[in-house]
């Protein structure tokens, strides 16, 4: 039987308790937890609820807050490591699934194909879904190019959405994890980073299931939204660039299926907000940490300042780009971050007016070629055509 994990912050009541009940509903599911990030009123409504809900199902609902384990901010890691300590320490449970608290698409479908792949011996299900070809800008300029100009032999350049919060876990794979100290340090945004890595590094085996509804929940506005989990999700991949990964780690990805046109309409950001960043907050200090990059991008960056460019950020100067910062960036210092920021940025900006607006088809065709081309440039020192 599962325990079903719900991490959560300031979401609203209704979207959670809904969720919860579908858990409850599934016949593999015995337990739901709630992982609270503070005691807000989505935490009372939900403590409010539980009792209710135990009663009515016949199963436990339990709230609780999260424990501070690890030694960065605070944040989701903390929130999905309490879980794992919850599980291994408090309950037998074989399995275990975690799911964002904030889906409005969900339903008994996500639990019931992640409980099948781990009843076909997966150590390690993930969930992914078709996204809009502007969304996940972190996971295909971050996670996807990092993991590809790293450890190109590995399978990690080739996992789907590496910064997915839905998941399953074997009790084994959970104990695996849990034992990593890097997984254990990662309190932050950089959770969902360190559990791909930390799953690949230690051999789990990973199914990828397909959910063709898609994963509907809040959209972003401006970039400056994503600022905090970009720095610390590429802190997070910078911390493991010297970390060794075995290869031939067994890897099943389900054939997606159509993509509704709601999806290949939908913008993942707003553009025109997020233009007039390239011109904010810059101070003396980033000028002269642009000395480190190329001519380029230190020339094109500076302009920035009267006036925004981007079309320098190609595929090529971004992977140059890329290397300089895993050389040299520092999440202490503010600078740093707000320059990783508008490096970013430049990159997002060029892909999006370049490539996306080309059509859904064409961007999302070009992104996993992308991909495919930063393995190639690392494994043999060109890019390729």
């Amino acid at each position: 039987m599962a325990l079903v994990i719900f991490p959560f912050k300031e979401e609203e009541p209704e979207v959670l308790l809904r969720n919860v009940e579908v858990a409850l509903d599934h016949p593999r599911v015995s337990e739901v937890l709630c992982v609270g990030a503070s005691e807000d009123r989505c935490f009372d409504a939900t403590s409010a609820e539980a009792p209710k809900l135990t009663k009515s199902y016949g199963k436990p609902v339990k709230v609780m807050v999260q424990e501070r384990i690890g030694g960065l901010r605070p944040g989701k890691g903390d929130g999905m490591n309490t879980a794992l300590k919850y599980l291994l320490e408090e309950t037998d449970h074989e399995r275990i699934h975690f799911y964002d608290a904030d889906i409005v698409s969900f339903s008994e479908e996500w639990i019931t194909k992640a409980e099948e792949a781990a009843d076909e011996g997966y150590q390690v299900v993930r969930h992914y879904f078709p996204r809009s070809s502007t969304d996940a800008m972190i996971t295909w300029m971050i996670t996807r190019t990092g993991f590809a100009l790293l450890w190109p032999r590995s399978v990690l350049p080739w996992i789907e959405q590496p910064l997915g919060g839905e998941l399953l876990l074997t009790r084994g794979a959970a104990e695996e994890l849990f034992s990593d100290p890097r997984v254990r340090r990662q309190s932050d945004w950089g959770i969902d980073t360190l559990y791909t890595f930390s799953m690949v590094a230690h051999g789990l085996s990973i199914s990828e299931i397909y959910i063709d509804v898609g994963k509907l929940h809040k959209l972003y506005g401006a970039l400056t939204d994503l600022k905090a989990m970009l720095i610390e999700c590429f802190s997070a991949l910078q911390s493991l660039k010297d970390e060794p990964v075995p290869e031939g780690t067994k890897h099943c990805i389900e054939y997606p299926g159509p993509v509704r046109q709601e999806m290949k309409e939908k913008v993942g950001y707003d553009l025109e907000r997020s233009l007039q960043l390239l011109r904010t907050g810059w101070s003396d200090r980033q000028a002269e940490l642009l000395e480190l990059f190329p001519r380029p991008v230190r020339e094109g960056m500076l302009a920035c300042r009267e006036y925004p460019r981007f079309s320098f950020m190609d595929e090529d100067t971004w992977a140059e780009v890329y290397s300089v910062l895993l050389d040299h960036f520092d999440p202490g210092d503010d600078d740093w971050r707000e320059l990783l920021f508008k490096l970013w940025l430049t990159r997002v900006l060029q892909y999006t007016t370049t490539v996306a607006l080309r059509g859904y088809d064409y961007a999302m065709h070009y992104l996993h070629r992308m991909v495919a081309r930063y393995v190639h440039r690392s494994l043999t020192g060109s890019s390729a055509a």
